[in-house]
């Protein structure tokens, strides 16, 4: 087993490497000039722009540029061009919002999906089921920034009762889980809202194909109620899939928290991104993207965890 975690982990390594690679290179081809962030070029010359620009190292030759990049990461002082921050200290004061964000967004998809999911599979071809095939069509077709401006519409202008945009109240100076929640409401609710239908789904399939199984006709014979036998067996057994489809969700809910964090105006991961590639800001972005492929291996890596947690067979194979 410690032989199968050294393995998953040296294998991540090149993937994350690559990713560097690849982040570096858009960067360096995308338009732009990072050096209009210290000065305006109209009240220069051209003699002071080359100085400007070779004073961030931008005209170091690429390799050198990549690998101070990378060392300023790993060590931690990597610095944006355009405030002189640490890009980890800016990372670190992001973190706890898009964390919350994708957290909650997570929790109330699960809890609503799951048994949207066993309901549907118990009776496939049913009402519920019918209604769940076109809710994944639409979900697909609506853009969740669409759904963030209605719901900031209605229960911030209209009703008056959520805020809409922050993580916390202005005069708050920690991340208290009780001051943050009805800012988190709005914002969880449009990250749960591509993922309900389509867990349901996933779930709805693997309840149908798990109530043919022996051991569930075993279970009935044994005079089990049905909702044990649903919640207790055929549920744990359906989860194996459904942990597969979260896992590859993951990086769609950290994409999916740069619209988010955009629309509610969240001091998260995604926004920073934004804003420092709008900027050129090129230390920011690289730490950035970096950090959120870290949050991707290390899901993939939670996820063949769980698999053991919901099926002991994986665990011993």
């Amino acid at each position: 087993m410690t032989r199968y975690w050294i393995g998953r982990i040296l294998q991540a390594i090149p993937l994350w490497i690559g990713a560097s690679i690849l982040v570096f290179v858009v960067l360096q081809i995308a338009p732009g000039d990072p050096s209009v962030l210290l000065a305006d070029p109209s009240f220069l010359t051209d003699e002071q722009i080359q100085e400007l620009r070779e004073s961030i190292g931008l005209e170091d030759p690429l390799p050198t540029q990549y690998m101070r990049m990378m060392a300023g990461i790993f060590t931690g002082e990597l610095r944006s061009f355009r405030t002189q921050e640490t890009t980890m200290s800016m990372i670190r004061g992001a973190i706890p919002t898009t964390f919350s964000v994708v957290f909650v967004g997570i929790v109330v998809a699960l809890l609503l999906s799951l048994p949207l999911g066993v309901a549907a599979g118990r009776r496939p071809g049913s009402f519920l089921d019918r209604i769940l095939s076109a809710g994944v069509v639409v979900v697909i077709s609506f853009p969740a920034f669409v759904l963030g401006i209605i719901l900031i519409r209605l229960f911030s202008e209209e009703l008056g009762i959520l805020p809409a945009s922050g993580i916390r109240p202005i005069d708050a100076t920690g991340y208290n889980p009780v001051e943050m929640l009805p800012h988190l409401v709005l914002p969880g609710l449009v990250t749960a809202f591509p993922l309900i239908p389509i867990l349901a789904r996933y779930t709805r399939d693997a309840v149908q194909d798990t109530l043919a199984e022996d051991f569930v006709r075993t279970a009935y014979s044994k005079g089990l109620n049905e909702g044990t036998v649903l919640w207790r067996h055929v549920l744990r057994n359906a989860l194996v899939p459904v942990i597969s489809v979260i896992g590859i969700l993951i990086p769609l809910l950290l994409g999916g928290a740069v619209i988010v964090e955009q629309v509610f105006e969240l001091p998260g991961i995604g926004r920073i991104t934004v804003q420092a590639a709008i900027l050129r800001d090129y230390p920011v972005v690289m730490s950035t993207v970096l950090f959120s492929a870290v949050l991707v291996i290390a899901a993939n890596l939670i996820v063949d965890f769980l698999y053991g947690v919901v099926d002991p067979r994986i665990r011993l194979r």
